[in-house]
């Protein structure tokens, strides 16, 4: 039942974004829109949709279960980039060369869409309570997103803008924060603010998805279709990888929702993150975003898959 109903969640998020293509194609709005709307979600809704998962009811035993949770988003960027790095130096032994690309796929086995993927699918499968353990997720992704990933991005060796300690230092890193602390010290949050951060947060999930449709419009479908080499990428990205990894956070002496969840962020696509960084600092946004496209699309199919080991 509860694959069922991930796999409902899931269908419903992609059905957001081919509103998001055909919304775009139809000139609804541009790539400005696109732009002028991300910055919205950066800076406005996602800070609202992190505050919110401490405004509602708490789960039995929080803090206990917040320990067990950072333990395990812990061990889960730990395996993910220790697979990113086994994943790079099997494939340099079998190009025999080095590759830029080889490094953005590193960073894309490490970088999965835990935020908005995520959140609607944990909170129908266990609970609205349980968002707020997303957020030590969503906390870590920005560390490693802004350290490692852009040190993976970089041209080494070239004039290209290096990596500043600053960058780690955005909205989403201190909203994380903010929430973590103001939930371990249980401070109280009026209903009528909870209902505000919960409103505008909820505005969050559909928007992201939409930019989401508008970035696939913009890319040469065809194109990505009939690239065999995504094909094996994402056979690895989406299923394999993260199956040794759902067998491995299975044996976590933790409690079960909380080993679920891990298992959960496991499965989720690549991070269209992932995309941006690529453009900004290896001028490959268009190699990522193919990959981010067709690990999108499948996850419909390969994250309700993966929950068979785990749900």
């Amino acid at each position: 039942m509860n694959t069922f109903v991930l796999f409902q969640q899931m269908l419903m998020l992609f059905a957001m974004i081919a509103a998001g293509y055909a919304a775009f194609r139809a000139g609804v709005f541009d790539s400005t829109g696109q732009h002028q709307i991300s910055k919205i979600i950066v800076n406005v809704l996602n800070p609202c949709l992190i505050l919110s998962a401490i405004a509602g009811d708490r789960a039995p035993g929080a803090m206990q279960l917040s320990f067990q949770n950072f333990m395990a988003s812990s061990v889960f960027f730990i395996y993910f980039i220790i697979a990113s790095f086994i994943y790079y130096f099997i494939k340099r032994k079998l190009v025999k060369k080095e590759k830029p690309e080889l490094r953005l796929e590193q960073l894309m086995i490490i970088l999965s869409n835990l935020g908005f993927f995520s959140i609607p699918v944990v909170k129908a499968l266990f609970g609205d309570e349980y968002v707020i353990y997303l957020i030590f997720y969503m906390l870590l992704f920005n560390i490693v997103a802004y350290t490692l990933g852009i040190y993976l991005a970089l041209p080494h060796g070239s004039g290209s803008p290096k990596f500043s300690p600053k960058q780690i230092i955005n909205t989403g890193t201190v909203m994380s924060i903010i929430a973590i602390l103001l939930y371990i010290a249980e401070v109280p949050i009026n209903e009528t603010v909870g209902n505000f951060f919960t409103y505008m947060g909820n505005a969050c999930i559909p928007l992201s998805m939409l930019l989401i449709g508008g970035s696939f419009a913009q890319l040469d479908l065809k194109e990505v279709f009939s690239d065999k080499d995504i094909y094996i990428f994402i056979l690895l990205r989406n299923i394999l990888i993260p199956a040794l990894g759902i067998l491995l956070f299975r044996m976590l002496p933790f409690e079960p929702v909380i080993i679920n969840i891990c298992c959960l962020c496991a499965s989720m696509p690549i991070a269209a993150l992932s995309g941006m960084i690529s453009e900004q600092y290896a001028h490959k946004g268009n190699f990522a975003n193919k990959m981010v496209a067709m690990s999108t699309v499948l996850s419909v199919v390969t994250v309700p898959l993966l929950s068979l080991l785990y749900l």
